[in-house]
């Protein structure tokens, strides 16, 4: 919960809010939570107002500026602020020097562009507030289902994290299907898998997964469902040798020492990640991650109709090879091979 929220919730509101954020459950909850706190139920009728679409800044600021009837304070709601003019922005921006006693302005935008005076002087002044996703969803996930009553079992949120990710619009709902779903039963990973549409993104996950804890069969199995997906073989490719290349990356920022969050940053991933790719690098050596790209890249040439490198590697399977077997199954079957020889890297 953010901190503008658990503020409305306890009483402490401001007189202008502008807002943003990438996912609008986090700003429907802020401004559900200012409302609640300005204006009794009762009384919206005559004290809240929302503005929408292309507003002028003479008709928010008319808006704000009117007395609230029979109630101590009334709300005004802009659903996107960024639609007034820029040249009307200097209107807005006096009346934040000097905003009404007796109104909660809330503006919302959809673009955030701190040089434009407006927002600038919104964040001057402490009303600027840009709503973000946890790096790790886990907690959150866990909150949420928490205060819906829904009781989740660690591998259930393992597996939101991998199908669904930071998406917290797309995890609410998804939750709510669970609690569905289960009903009064604890949600179990095997709940996630059944309900959650089988993803391209949480099936590479699974690959790369499988590929670092070193199990074959598993690894097998997500090629067998990416090529059923009809994802694009050059894609996977890609992806497994971002993973191979953050797991070298793991190696040589351990080896200077680095602290966890300073990992999680030369990697370019969240910390709670690093706790997952160090265990995996214990299972890879440098050498073996070494030979893994080198396999990576004849795998792509070969799917590209291009020479490789090593021909023995792949037992001379070229683009000519997927031709004649026909795509999918050339592409499964260079897939495969690919996989096999990177899990035999492993460590035992």
């Amino acid at each position: 919960m953010s901190d503008l929220v658990a503020d409305a919730r306890a009483g402490r509101i401001a007189p202008v809010y502008v807002i943003h954020s990438e996912h609008p459950v986090l700003v429907d909850r802020a401004v559900a939570a200012i409302r609640d706190a300005a204006v009794p139920p009762a009384m919206r009728g005559f004290n809240y107002d929302v503005v929408e679409g292309k507003a002028t800044a003479s008709r928010i600021l008319g808006a704000a500026r009117t007395l609230p009837m029979m109630a101590a304070r009334r709300m005004v709601l802009v659903r996107d602020v960024a639609l007034v003019p820029a040249d009307e922005h200097p209107a807005i921006v006096e009346y934040l020097e000097k905003p009404s006693e007796t109104t909660v302005l809330v503006l919302l935008t959809s673009k955030l562009d701190k040089r434009l005076k407006l927002f600038a002087a919104a964040g001057k002044r402490g009303l600027l507030h840009v709503l973000e996703a946890p790096r790790n969803p886990a907690p959150w996930i866990r909150a949420e289902a928490d205060s819906r009553g829904v009781k989740l079992q660690g591998p259930a949120v393992e597996r939101l994290v991998d199908a669904v990710g930071a998406d917290l619009s797309r995890l609410a709902l998804v939750i709510d299907q669970l609690a569905l779903y289960a009903g009064d039963r604890a949600v179990t990973g095997d709940d996630v898998d059944d309900l959650v549409a089988d993803t391209r993104e949480r099936t590479v996950f699974e690959l790369t997964d499988a590929i670092g804890a070193g199990d074959l069969r598993a690894a097998l199995a997500s090629v067998s469902s990416l090529v059923d997906q009809r994802q694009s073989a050059i894609g996977v490719i890609a992806m497994l040798a971002r993973h191979v290349r953050q797991l070298a990356l793991v190696h040589a920022g351990r080896a200077q020492g680095l602290g966890k969050n300073e990992l999680a940053q030369a990697v370019g991933v969240p910390p709670f990640v690093v706790d997952k790719l160090a265990q995996q690098s214990r299972r890879y050596a440098p050498e073996a991650l070494a030979r893994g790209a080198r396999a990576l890249a004849d795998a792509d040439r070969s799917l590209k109709g291009q020479p490789i490198e090593d021909p023995d590697r792949l037992e001379g399977l070229s683009g000519t090879v997927v031709k004649a077997l026909g795509r999918q199954l050339g592409e499964r079957i260079i897939l495969e091979r690919l996989v096999t020889e990177l899990v035999a890297n492993a460590r035992g």
